[in-house]
């Protein structure tokens, strides 16, 4: 259980002893464990908007939720998006692109980004709502089975906080796997890159997979495909930009493919 105290340890803001350092090995296998921290968040996200609906309209709760993500996840992401919009497309060449983005400072490409970003995320959220899935997926029949009501709240956005955080990890362990590290000299995301194997990648990719077919049935398959596609075509531009992934294109990564998979929801299953 090291790797997993680690693993949320470093995604998360959640404390955990220090004595879970002493059984940890800087390897690969940790990455496996990325997807599980994903779902730890996702339950804790749905619990939020549970708790939250009972007391605001729904275009508070999705704010109020987007803070709640902000906040366990202590905003790591949202910095390596900010900083990979600074250095990809603000700087010259490879060398210039790796230093802005080891500049803590944010820029008009940074903070553009970010407010694109949120902004587009919020309007997913409050999208996905009014979506149609399908009530053939195994999740639909266990609500039907247990007689517990599918609102559109119970139905659409639950599944999406949860499979959300999910696929946002893993597609960090994908592009990890497919990538070498951009940085002559090690950093944040160095062994997570230099580490992770297409063996690791296969064992994260379980999870959301499952997640997806449990939810959406079939067309979770479709979701997933258009997941990877992105991927590929995101892996492709960084390596022409700066050679490979640093931590920072990796949390551009999580932060992206989130968004993609709201905006595929709702092109999936629009009414």
């Amino acid at each position: 259980m090291n790797n997993f105290l680690w693993a949320l340890t470093f995604l998360t803001v959640v404390p955990i002893s220090s004595k879970s350092d002493r059984g940890f090995q800087r390897t690969g296998a940790v990455a496996c464990w990325f997807p599980v921290v994903g779902l730890c968040i996702g339950v804790f996200l749905s619990i939020c908007s549970v708790l939250f609906s009972a007391f605001f309209p729904p275009f508070i709760v999705y704010a109020l939720v987007l803070v709640a993500y902000v906040t366990i996840t202590g905003a790591l992401h949202l910095d390596g998006l900010a900083d990979a919009c600074d250095g990809v497309w603000g700087g010259k060449d490879k060398e210039s692109r790796l230093s802005i983005m080891k500049d803590s400072r944010i820029g008009s490409f940074g903070a553009i980004g970010l407010v694109c970003l949120l902004g587009l995320k919020y309007a997913g959220l409050a999208g996905v709502r009014d979506i149609t899935t399908s009530g053939h997926a195994l999740y639909a029949v266990i609500l039907t089975k247990l007689s517990i009501p599918l609102s559109p709240f119970s139905a659409n956005v639950i599944p999406a906080l949860i499979v959300m955080p999910v696929i946002g990890r893993w597609s960090q362990v994908f592009a990890a796997a497919l990538s070498p590290y951009a940085r002559s000299k090690s950093g944040t995301g160095s062994f997570i890159v230099e580490e992770t194997t297409a063996w690791h990648m296969l064992c994260a990719t379980l999870l959301p997979l499952c997640l997806l077919w449990f939810f959406y049935a079939s067309l979770g398959f479709v979701l997933f495909a258009m997941m990877v596609i992105f991927i590929l075509v995101w892996i492709w531009h960084i390596k022409k930009k700066i050679g490979g992934m640093t931590g920072d294109t990796l949390g551009a990564t999580n932060e992206l493919v989130e968004l993609l998979f709201l905006l595929s929801l709702l092109a999936v299953f629009k009414r």
